[in-house]
């Protein structure tokens, strides 16, 4: 590793040298998006196993040198096709992150994009000429817009970091909506399948809150990208996550809020999904779809303002839920979008993104917002409160939240994301086929557990070149970790340790998450409860895994197991959890 790769470390992270041969191998696998840079060193054997030394955190690695329209080349007018060409370059570079560097991939990325921007407008197609800035973009306050204003939303130029990051969070929102759906295809049932996914795939945590305050400032503010490779998430954080997947399958999703805002504010609650004139409501802190009035299904906010028993189920001996009938008729309706997906630019790819390279990247907040309260109308109706048909439709401030806290406390974010994130930048170095004439075997390098969360989301499972074989080759055996811990000094040695067991915990975890998803139920047995809660009973997996694990016993038709996992639940799902339990017992003892 040379001087200037070193002089571009961001992090004040300490780097081991490294032969030239070595630091070739790994340049291409040197950095996570905004993850810290890492130590690395190859050990010998039949399965190289890179080491990644975690002993700093800091600012994100330095976006590309082009950052400017002025530095964009000047491109003379081209064809369609050559700029049809130059979206398809950027775009593909999108779906094989894992293939990439990602700081030399998002210079690709940017850009490509920036010459596709400048060529349409050079051949006079005006980037989304019919865009707007959203109505609903002024009830977002000054403290919490981050920097956007009306000029660079309407900017048809592409920023060399925060856009990158976007677009890569969206294009894996957009593998997640396209595979998670399954077989679905009445918008309910898709919807099902996609919080399905987001409650599995996302193991709860209370960091950080849904609204945060001095006493609870939270330190995980992390982009949507970030969520999903950690597969933790807090309640505020799932129901972000699933608000996308709606809107990349094509539906609509808001927050619902209850409170006043002239009395005190309004309080976000639930996100519900807006289909056939109804807004179905969706427990992300539960971890259940609310039940309708029989038991069953989804109920509609109209039917949870008319039945009591429809909310009222989901309080437990010791917790009443918080929110009753009577609070449903004035429900506001909060709309999530970010920057991005209220720019020109992103509405302009969204324009001339179509069939397998499809994202949605940009919404129409007012429109989504306008429908979201025509569903609704019929809750005040039902609760004989006219009032309320008219009620407030503003932006959730969530997704605003995020960006404000990652400014301004940007060294506890890091921190908190170096801490879950590292283990996506250790590389794997395995010996490929022998080629040349002396029959020299050629070294691939990849990150496999990042290579295995983009593969799953993608929907590539099996195979050589899937999430299967990825996580699997997360979890290097003894002999090679061994070798490993023997080239670091004693003090270093136990964080390496540490940083192979937590890699090995997550790709396990992870293993049995996927068969579980699958379908089968005794492998996730196996990888959830010997393999996880058996071999690490005290990992940061415990609570994600008793439940998923619960899951698939009760797929056995091991009921009681199931309610027993169930019932030892500690986590902030643990009511939802004590819920599934009760039914258990009542369908096993009618």
């Amino acid at each position: 590793m040379n001087r200037r790769a070193l002089g571009r470390n961001a992090l004040g992270v300490r780097c081991l040298r490294m032969g030239s041969t070595e630091a070739s191998r790994l340049r291409r696998s040197r950095s996570v998006g905004q993850l810290p840079r890492m130590e690395r060193l190859l050990v010998g054997g039949s399965l190289l196993v890179a080491v990644v030394l975690l002993v700093g955190c800091g600012s994100p690695p330095p976006p590309p040198r082009v950052q400017s329209q002025e530095q964009v080349r000047v491109m003379p007018a081209v064809s369609e096709d050559v700029r049809e060409q130059l979206l398809d370059g950027a775009v593909s570079v999108l779906d094989r992150l894992e293939d990439y560097d990602e700081e030399s991939a998002f210079a690709q990325v940017f850009d490509r994009l920036n010459q596709w921007s400048h060529a349409a407008v050079i051949a006079g197609a005006t980037p989304a000429s019919k865009w707007q800035v959203d109505p609903l973009f002024d009830s977002v306050t000054d403290r919490l817009r981050a920097g956007a204003t009306p000029q660079t939303l309407g900017s048809a130029v592409f920023d060399a970091a925060s856009d990158m990051t976007a677009l890569r969070d969206q294009r894996w929102l957009a593998d997640i909506a396209a595979s998670a759906r399954g077989d679905a295809v009445e918008d309910l049932d898709i919807a099902v399948n996609l919080f399905r996914w987001t409650v599995r795939s996302l193991a709860l945590v209370s960091d950080p809150p849904m609204t945060s305050s001095d006493s609870a400032p939270g330190s995980r503010w992390f982009l949507p990208g970030e969520i999903l490779l950690s597969g933790r998430a807090s309640p505020a954080q799932r129901a972000w996550i699933f608000l996308e997947l709606l809107r990349h399958a094509g539906l609509d999703g808001v927050m619902l809020a209850t409170g006043d805002a002239d009395r005190g504010g309004v309080r976000a609650w639930i996100p519900a999904v807006i289909a056939s004139g109804e807004a179905w409501l969706f427990e992300p802190t539960y971890g259940i779809p609310i039940a309708g009035p029989d038991g069953t299904g989804v109920a509609t906010a109209r039917q949870a303002a008319t039945d009591p028993i429809i909310l009222e189920r989901l309080s437990v001996a010791d917790r009443s839920y918080p929110v009753q009938a009577a609070d449903i008729a004035g429900l506001s309706v909060l709309v999530a979008a970010d920057p991005w997906s209220l720019s020109r630019r992103m509405r302009a790819m969204d324009d001339q993104l179509v069939g397998s390279r499809s994202m949605k990247l940009a919404i129409d907040a007012s429109a989504v917002g306008t429908r979201a309260s025509q569903a609704l109308s019929s809750v005040a109706t039902a609760a004989g409160d006219r009032a309320s048909a008219e009620r407030r439709v503003a932006l959730w401030e969530f997704p605003w939240e995020v960006l404000t806290r990652r400014q301004g406390d940007s060294a506890r974010v890091q921190v908190a994301a170096g801490r879950e994130l590292a283990v996506m930048s250790v590389t794997v170095a395995q010996p490929g086929q022998a080629d040349g004439l002396e029959g020299q075997r050629s070294t691939r390098v990849m990150r496999p557990l990042y290579a295995a969360r983009l593969r799953e989301f993608r929907g590539e499972l099996d195979g050589p070149e899937g999430a299967k074989a990825s996580y699997l080759a997360a979890r290097p055996g003894r002999q090679a970790i061994a070798a490993a811990l023997k080239l670091f000094p004693p003090e270093q040695a136990d964080g390496v340790r540490r940083l192979f067991e937590q890699m090995k915990e997550d790709a396990t975890y992870w293993l049995g998450v996927l068969t579980l998803f699958e379908g089968e139920n005794a492998t996730a047995v196996d990888y959830l409860g010997r393999m996880t809660l058996e071999a690490a009973p005290d990992s940061r997996w415990t609570d994600a895994a008793r439940v998923n694990l619960a899951r698939a016993l009760i797929g056995l038709g091991r009921t009681e197991e199931a309610v027993k996992l169930l019932r030892e639940d500690a986590s902030p799902q643990r009511f939802g959890s004590r819920l599934l339990a009760e039914e258990l017992e009542k369908k096993a003892n009618p």
